[in-house]
């Protein structure tokens, strides 16, 4: 379904401009993971004001950065992620703009929930787990108010996406 960006369908309510800026930041998983990869290089040359609402990080919403072990390469992968605060924890969803499949960092998550993550210029390991039902409830609504792209998506796809919560465990 939304894995054909010829099939995403536009909100009345947007401009024609911006949807057609949706359907080519989102062109493809390959322009998805090339954005990324330079996200992260960016986030790591200037990493202050990343963690905070209205900062530097993607369209002035928090950003981190998330590190996990590939399940297959075993390789250590980074991509940037935007965050809910709650509490202590860092809630960060799979919606890989839309597309049937959940994003890779989801799947290596799952296969091993042990991670790094960088907020600004703290780092620190955590594990991660999806949010239960109630949990989802609770931080769905304040997800897609920080960050209304994801309730648009979430309508392009049969895929529900994973709401994921990030548990600090030690400092890195």
């Amino acid at each position: 379904m939304a894995n054909d960006r010829s099939k995403l369908v536009k909100p009345e309510d947007m401009p024609d401009e911006v949807f057609q800026a949706i359907k080519d930041s989102t062109a493809s998983l390959e322009k998805i993971r090339g954005d990324a990869h330079a996200d992260v290089a960016d986030y790591l040359a200037q990493p202050d004001g990343r963690g905070k609402m209205g900062g530097t990080g993607k369209m002035g919403l928090p950003t981190l950065l998330l590190t996990v072990v590939g399940r297959k390469s075993g390789e250590m992968r980074t991509t940037p992620l935007i965050f809910v605060p709650d509490g202590e924890q860092m809630v960060v969803t799979g919606s890989l703009a839309g597309y049937d499949q959940h994003p890779t960092w989801y799947l290596n998550l799952k296969a091993d929930a042990n991670c790094w993550v960088q907020v600004e210029r703290k780092k620190m390991t955590a594990v991660a787990r999806d949010a239960t039902e109630e949990e989802r409830k609770r931080l769905w609504p304040t997800l897609t108010e920080m960050f209304p792209g994801l309730g648009y998506f979430q309508t392009q796809t049969e895929r529900q996406f994973p709401v994921v919560i990030l548990s600090p465990t030690a400092p890195a």
